[in-house]
């Protein structure tokens, strides 16, 4: 893959440079936020990892400007973890983010899920017996279509589109967005999981246990 890692603190960027190299990567560091939006608009990268705190130009410009122009999926690296910090970043596309300090083999494995998401976004995702078409947004199990209410395929894209990390709770809740009914009693994910469960195959969702989900491999 080819990532574009627009990071100022050298020490940073190079054992992130180094990480991801080890694993046949392509990585190319921008130290301030202008350059890094020029090199954004000037190649092709297949992802970018963008630190909160830069030089030069405002990650929230940079971030705004790379998706007005690209379909690129942005990770934020940062050290804030407050929810309204977080809602900020999504509310100018960022695609995940990661707290700092951070594991690298964290970074490369959400660098490989939304890679990967990319990918499933134009074409149907194959599973077991479960064909999921997400630009339609189509169940079919044994070929024969499944409805779904709204939140209950939600929780399953999320869940697909991060095949390899186990999900807490909180994961799921933020990704699918609902801020207000499942922040104040997650017991309701549990109910979705259940439904899920009941639709698909009890197997299709497993549950980790204290901590949260995942989709079987």
């Amino acid at each position: 893959m080819k990532v574009l890692l627009i990071e100022d603190n050298k020490t940073i960027s190079n054992n992130i440079k180094k990480y991801l190299e080890l694993d046949g990567n392509s990585v190319f560091v921008a130290e301030n936020g202008l350059y890094g939006l020029e090199v954004a608009r000037k190649n092709n990268f297949d992802i970018i990892v963008l630190d909160l705190m830069l030089p030069g130009l405002e990650w929230e410009k940079v971030c705004a400007e790379i998706k007005k122009e690209k379909d690129i999926p942005v990770i934020m690296t940062t050290a804030k973890w407050q929810l309204e910090d977080k809602l900020e970043w999504f509310n100018v596309w960022a695609d995940d983010y990661l707290v700092k300090p951070f594991d690298l083999e964290e970074l490369e494995a959400r660098i490989k899920v939304l890679t990967k998401r990319k990918q499933w976004d134009s074409k149907p995702i194959k599973k077991w017996n479960i064909s999921i078409d997400l630009p339609n947004r189509k169940i079919l199990k044994w070929n024969k279509e499944v409805k779904l209410t709204v939140k209950e395929y939600n929780i399953l894209e999320c869940l697909v589109k991060n095949i390899w990390i186990p999900l807490s709770r909180t994961d799921i809740i933020q990704e699918v967005r609902w801020w207000d009914s499942l922040f104040d009693d997650d017991g309701k994910l549990d109910v979705y999981i259940s439904t899920l469960r009941r639709k698909l195959g009890k197997d299709i969702i497993e549950t980790v246990k204290g901590f949260g989900y995942r989709v079987n491999k």
